[in-house]
């Protein structure tokens, strides 16, 4: 690719945190039984009335001012109008000439920023469900409130695309504006591709990428496509403008249409929807809600808690973790023994969850707990595991958990020095081994004991004891 350069830009749909629907008071709720989150209105029955949703038009705002754009003071709808069978008003209520934010950016680094285009909002389409043989249409998601936002041909590579859609995603998860949960279509990605030559000033013919799930799924259509345009251009064929499908089992796309069969959508204004005026105090009040950005959040936690810009970085990637973090910081003040707890056997016992951090039972006052105890010597490496195992999944007190299952630590040196002595002389010959030289042997004897006290003794206590006998 040393003869081209990369011309990416990307398009994605949010879909907005509200109970209702953008233009009706319908549910938004994601696993309804097909067609029952449904009403004239969003179904488009003559004679209906769009009424706009205020709480759409606030999280847009907010999302907009996060992505540092200006905000129009004075928005309408239109009506982009093609057929579609989960289409049922054969128009999308969207907006084209006046968008609710524009000129804005995403900082990627403090070296690097990709222009944001314009943020609008528009409502939702339905759904196809395709059988053998025939297609059903659900109209539960039709008029759920979307977000598009439009980056500029900023992006230079498949990856800086990938990065692009990760930091994002974490900025509307942070103001609360979606959740972003892909799996659930609430976040979904186009892209549009070009090769233009190193020195040239023009862009090459854009090819737009459909059908990608996955911000994975993203980088590798974009590295796809890079290969496949180049080696056309190499080989002096034209590349034509047209839309292509991202094939996740082959890794490939393939064409789906050309451009030149693109519909003509003849916006034109809403005639049941009046303009509507973005007002200075709401917009001044969701500058307010916006609290802090992860690129703050990142800075503050490397300066307040002397973490890394690495372990900094992996905290505020998950939200809750990030905040399930400070919340246990109350408790207890060393913000590196929780850092190190939270990153090791918490995480080992989360990630065994099926609902992941959601299904956390834990409070971050027990949490705390279970550090200080570490810290204190009161319980060791496997009490703590074992304590996790029980207070993470279910609602159970770490005190009573550690009074049930006796997992105090044993700190008695007498009773210590006697169960040492007790496995020595019960395995005479790894003692032996271990004075011939072989030290791991060493390890196996610790084993022995932590084996005696039910894992209760501390290791490093059995382990000095243990030495200390063996040179005697």
């Amino acid at each position: 690719m040393k003869e081209f350069d990369t011309v990416i830009g990307l398009e994605v749909h949010v879909q907005l945190n509200t109970e209702a629907k953008i233009f009706c008071s319908c549910p938004t709720e994601f696993e309804a039984p097909p067609n029952t989150n449904i009403c004239p209105v969003c179904c488009g029955y003559p004679g209906t009335l769009p009424v706009f949703n205020e709480g759409a038009l606030r999280l847009g705002v907010r999302a907009g001012l996060a992505l540092n754009c200006r905000i129009n003071k004075s928005i309408y709808f239109e009506r982009k109008n093609y057929f579609y069978p989960d289409l049922p008003k054969n128009y999308q209520i969207s907006q084209y000439a006046s968008p609710l934010g524009y000129q804005g950016f995403l900082q990627l680094s403090p070296e690097r920023k990709v222009g944001i285009d314009r943020v609008h909002l528009e409502e939702d389409a339905g759904k196809l469900i395709h059988k053998q043989g025939y297609s059903l249409a659900d109209f539960n998601r039709a008029g759920i409130p979307l977000l598009e936002i439009v980056s500029a041909p900023d992006i230079r590579s498949p990856q800086e695309a990938f990065d692009y859609l990760a930091c994002l995603k974490l900025i509307l998860q942070y103001i609360g504006v979606s959740t972003c949960d892909m799996e659930k279509g609430y976040l979904r990605c186009d892209a549009n591709i070009s090769l233009k030559e190193k020195e040239s000033k023009t862009f090459g013919t854009k090819v737009e990428l459909k059908n990608m799930n996955s911000f994975k799924g993203v980088r590798a259509a974009l590295e796809y496509e890079q290969t496949r345009q180049a080696g056309r251009i190499r080989a002096g064929e034209k590349i034509i403008q047209e839309t292509r499908l991202w094939d996740v089992q082959r890794l490939k796309t393939f064409s789906m249409r050309s451009k030149e069969e693109a519909h003509d959508y003849r916006y034109f204004p809403d005639p049941d929807l009046p303009d509507f005026a973005v007002s200075d105090q709401l917009i001044a009040q969701e500058k307010e809600s916006l609290g802090e950005l992860p690129s703050q959040r990142r800075k503050r936690f490397i300066e307040q808690y002397r973490l890394s810009g690495k372990e900094s970085s992996l905290l505020i990637e998950n939200k809750p973790l990030a905040d399930f973090f400070e919340q246990v910081l109350k408790f207890y003040h060393d913000s590196q023994k929780v850092h190190k707890l939270l990153f090791g056997p918490f995480l080992e016992q989360v990630n065994l969850l099926e609902g992941g951090f959601d299904s956390v039972k834990i409070s971050a006052k027990d949490l705390a707990k279970v550090v200080q105890y570490f810290q204190e010597g009161k319980i060791n490496n496997i009490a703590v595991r074992k304590i996790l195992s029980l207070a993470v999944p279910a609602e159970k007190s770490v005190d009573r958990i550690i009074k049930e299952e006796k997992l105090t630590q044993i700190s008695d040196q007498v009773g210590l020095e006697d169960i040492v002595d007790n496995v020595l002389s019960e395995n005479s010959k790894a003692a032996t081994e271990y004075k011939q030289g072989k030290t791991k042997a060493v390890q196996f004897l610790v084993g022995q004991a932590m084996k005696k006290t039910r894992g209760r003794a501390s290791p490093q206590a059995v382990r000095d004891i243990l030495e200390r006998r063996l040179k005697e």
